[in-house]
């Protein structure tokens, strides 16, 4: 029972909890994280199905050494990483799962930091579209140019939104006030 198994399942900023709940499912089936890219393609080891709790941290001082060694201290292995996503690992003690974030205030700084990437990302393509004189720039533009590339901003566009809508209302069920 050696190899690995690749497959892709799509996660939003905010689904910490669906994405823990099924990369721990797929350790007690035997499949390992070993890699996670961008493209929401995930990487397993076969082995031994073992109960495995995961968490998802995007944290803001991920280069940091000593974060890294207060991780490993608390018991966490790093599981993997994709654009500052972090995947940490731990075995399960008599099924429990620990947590990563132990207090809401915790929850949240984390859930406000994803925020404001989300929005600093979303604000360059916001202000392109407003001032780019669209009607000159798709003039400018080839077929077969133009057509992935709209295909890209659409995604972008609906994406984004709903990923910011989304983080804003899992930072208010924390019940904390929006930041701003």
């Amino acid at each position: 029972m050696s190899g690995t198994v690749t497959t892709f399942k799509l996660f939003f900023a905010h689904q910490d909890e669906e994405q823990e709940a099924w990369l721990r499912s797929m350790a007690q089936q035997g499949l390992h994280l070993l890699k996670v890219n961008p493209f929401s393609f995930w990487t397993f080891r076969r082995g031994e199905p073992a109960d495995v709790v995961y968490r998802v941290d995007f944290p803001r001082n991920s280069q940091d050494p000593d974060f890294a060694q207060l991780m490993q201290d608390a018991g966490w292995t790093l599981a993997a990483t994709t654009v500052g996503w972090h995947y940490w690992r731990t075995q399960a003690v008599r099924g429990a799962a620990p947590e990563l974030f132990s207090d809401t205030e915790s929850k949240l700084r984390n859930f406000r930091h994803r925020l404001g990437v989300f929005v600093a990302c979303a604000m360059p393509l916001f202000v392109a579209f407003v001032v780019t004189d669209k009607q000159r720039a798709f003039e400018q533009l080839s077929l077969p140019f133009l057509l992935p590339l709209v295909a890209a901003l659409l995604l972008w566009v609906l994406v984004m939104p709903y990923t910011i809508v989304q983080l804003m209302l899992k930072i208010r069920k924390l019940g904390s006030p929006l930041p701003g």
